[in-house]
């Protein structure tokens, strides 16, 4: 990503702060907050000085925003599917705090606001022109570019499951899934694909997936019941995948001998505001399997399971210490 330089109160602000800033603006402003959105927004707000200090700027300037007659500016949000329309909102709302050239870098977040589909805290399945079913997990994003040529998906954040249709027009169109480390080309395949900061996670359930890496390194074929993963210039060895990496799909975290720190980031991955691991206690092993629908049934259960102690600082903000 290019580096941007942020301003909130005269001083310097770390650009996803802001970023936050502006969302948990957007979100509050069209007037249908739940509860528990406000409560996740007030335990973001006290979690650190600066959170605060980038809400109170955008909370002071945001009023002479919203004085302006933007009229052709509201009619062009209001033909924007809602995910869309917030995040265009929430780049208004980035001038606030002189990020006036961060939308031309290759941010991640800029994508994500942007992107054809998305989920926040709630997955989501939908089904593709071609017939393609597609999953995606919390917190995912995804352009959608059918062409003539070929069916290609940019996976720009999170986790999905694909299970590919037939292809039956003329010619035959490849299907893709893209990322910024390469492209994941099926053959004949229901697969998974993740997206993390440094590599991208493919685990095939049928069939074949071809790894390419972006920057060049030999292709790799990764057949069923295997997964590798994939940097920008190489496939890591191929290994075999169990049922874990297809939980998610029926609402399930499996841990077998997971370490706690491990098993405490998936968890979090679907849930609302904060979790810490203290490293008294993060090499701890844990298994079973854990419902992600109520992941503070979960929390309540590790000390029956570990020595540990789940401190609640606040509703959104869990600590795990040792006992």
């Amino acid at each position: 990503m290019a580096e941007t330089t942020v301003y909130a109160d005269g001083q310097p602000i770390a650009l996803d702060i802001a970023m936050q800033a502006a969302q948990w603006l957007t979100t509050l402003m069209d007037g249908d907050a739940t509860v528990a959105q406000r409560q996740a927004w007030r335990a973001w707000r006290d979690a650190h000085p600066d959170h605060d200090r980038a809400w109170r700027h955008i909370e002071q300037v945001s009023g002479n925003f919203q004085e302006l007659d933007a009229r052709a500016s509201r009619q062009a949000l209001a033909r924007q599917p809602t995910a869309r329309r917030q995040g265009l909102r929430a780049l208004v709302w980035l001038a606030a705090f002189g990020a006036t050239g961060w939308f031309a870098s290759r941010s991640d977040t800029a994508h994500t606001l942007l992107a054809d589909v998305s989920t926040g805290t709630t997955r989501r399945q939908i089904t593709l022109e071609d017939g393609t079913a597609l999953h995606l997990n919390v917190h995912t994003a995804v352009n959608l570019r059918y062409t003539a040529s070929g069916r290609l998906l940019q996976l720009v954040r999170g986790e999905i499951h694909v299970a590919t249709a037939q292809e039956h027009r003329t010619p035959y169109r490849p299907f893709l899934v893209e990322t910024t480390h390469g492209r994941a080309l099926a053959l004949g395949t229901r697969y998974l694909v993740r997206k993390d900061d440094d590599r991208t996670m493919v685990a095939v359930e049928q069939g074949r997936v071809r790894l390419t890496p972006r920057d060049g390194g030999a292709a790799v074929i990764v057949a069923a019941g295997q997964g590798a993963g994939m940097t920008n210039n190489q496939v890591l060895p191929v290994r075999a995948v169990g049922p874990e990496a297809w939980a998610w799909r029926q609402g399930l975290l499996l841990a077998d001998s997971m370490r706690l720190r491990d098993f405490i980031h998936e968890l979090s991955r679907y849930r609302s505001g904060f979790i810490a691991c203290d490293d008294a206690v993060g090499d701890l092993r844990i298994s079973g399997v854990y419902p992600l629908a109520d992941t503070d049934a979960v929390l309540r259960s590790l000390p029956d399971a570990l020595p540990v102690r789940v401190q609640y600082r606040t509703p959104y903000w869990v600590q795990l210490q040792a006992k």
